[in-house]
């Protein structure tokens, strides 16, 4: 008997296809996307008070944290619906095949990345 056992390559050294990246974001999102529903319906209702507590809402998402954060949670849900849509489109029968596989994962990745961007650039 061999006393020479298999090493654990780690998590971090593999190298995963683009698809897998694009697999596992989505569900990272549909998780994160918990807490920023929670926070939208947080200030929704924080907002409903009155004109000035409307206006205090304003100003905390026009401030420094909305600027940080908010083109976060618009790249968590777009990550999320773009990789949905994946997820149904290759449900669906479209898009199997390595290479189109691999340029729908990349499209998700590189949409959901101008989508914040956009979202960065147009924040009040």
């Amino acid at each position: 008997m061999s006393t020479i056992r298999p090493r654990d390559a780690g998590l971090l050294t593999l190298r995963l296809p683009v698809g897998a990246y694009a697999s596992i974001l989505h569900r990272l999102t549909g998780l994160l996307l918990v807490g920023v529903v929670g926070l939208a319906l947080t200030f929704l209702r924080a907002s409903l008070q009155g004109p000035a507590a409307f206006e205090a809402v304003a100003q905390r998402l026009r401030g420094p944290w909305g600027h940080a954060l908010g083109p976060v949670a618009v790249w968590i849900v777009a990550q999320h619906l773009y990789g949905g849509i994946r997820h149904l489109l290759l449900d669906a029968g479209w898009g199997f095949g390595r290479d189109r596989e691999r340029l729908s994962a990349f499209a998700v990745l590189v949409l959901a990345a101008v989508t914040a961007l956009g979202a960065a650039l147009s924040w009040p």
